[in-house]
């Protein structure tokens, strides 16, 4: 709808569909809102998943990286180091180790 010109529309659609989401449609909507520069709206969408999915990596994560978007590095941080308690894979945590470096020096881990 948004293409069509009716993005008032569309965003109305979005918030009441929003709370029906599973882990992997908000993570991918929070991710699309991040990459169009909208922090504080992707940001409420990762907060929106980490409060129904609580111990689930990628949501972890996710909110991770909407505080570092926001400029709060040392609420990034703390969630950066959460999500390396939820994973034992090594891709990951080797990852998750060079976004708490980049947090660590004060640096935006999305970039």
């Amino acid at each position: 709808m948004s293409k069509l010109g009716r993005q008032a529309e569309a965003s109305e659609i979005i918030k009441k569909a929003l709370p029906f989401g599973n882990l992997y449609d908000l993570h991918q909507y929070g991710i699309q809102l991040h990459a169009q520069k909208k922090d504080k709206e992707a940001f409420d969408v990762y907060k929106l998943n980490l409060d129904k999915h609580q111990s689930e990596y990628i949501a972890v994560l996710d909110l991770e990286r909407g505080y570092s978007a926001l400029g709060n590095y040392k609420k990034a941080l703390e969630f950066a180091q959460k999500a390396g308690t939820l994973t034992q894979e090594p891709r990951r945590k080797a990852n998750i180790e060079k976004m708490i470096k980049l947090l660590q020096d004060g640096k935006d881990m999305n970039s």
